[in-house]
């Protein structure tokens, strides 16, 4: 992301870092399962040790979709991706997919951690996504 945006974040405080741009999930220090978004709750042991930890910034699309038809509230430009990401821990996450191209979108793309600002002035709200990686051939 080229410029600062200084914005609320969008659904709810905790789901990202700024500096360094990244996910934040929950490592449970009893069982070591590691879940996005964190919880204070361990989902596979039900144990209260649930650390906060950065994930990791790259990741392959399993699937996606573009979304041509502006939704209710959406502050972003349209058309858009919007999809699943495989992180190397294991997770699944939902996520925008960004690139110059949408239709040069593929599963099994690699795909890198993004900030990225939806609407603007006292609408503006900060998000986060995923940047497919150019393809060399």
């Amino acid at each position: 992301m080229s410029e600062r945006v200084e914005s609320a974040p969008v659904i709810e405080a905790g789901l990202f870092t700024i500096d360094p741009p990244a996910l934040l999930g929950g490592r449970c220090l009893m069982c070591g399962a590691v879940r996005f978004p964190h919880r204070r709750i361990c989902a596979v042991c039900q144990a209260a040790k649930v650390e906060r930890v950065p994930l990791s910034t790259t990741g392959t699309i399993y699937t996606f979709t573009v979304v041509r038809t502006r939704p209710p509230g959406y502050l972003g430009d349209v058309p858009y991706a919007f999809g699943f990401v495989d992180l190397p821990e294991g997770l699944r996450v939902i996520a925008t997919i960004l690139a110059d191209d949408l239709d040069a979108i593929a599963v099994g793309d690699t795909v890198d951690f993004e900030l990225l600002a939806l609407g603007t002035g006292s609408d503006a709200v900060l998000a986060y996504g995923f940047r497919r990686r150019p393809v060399t051939r």
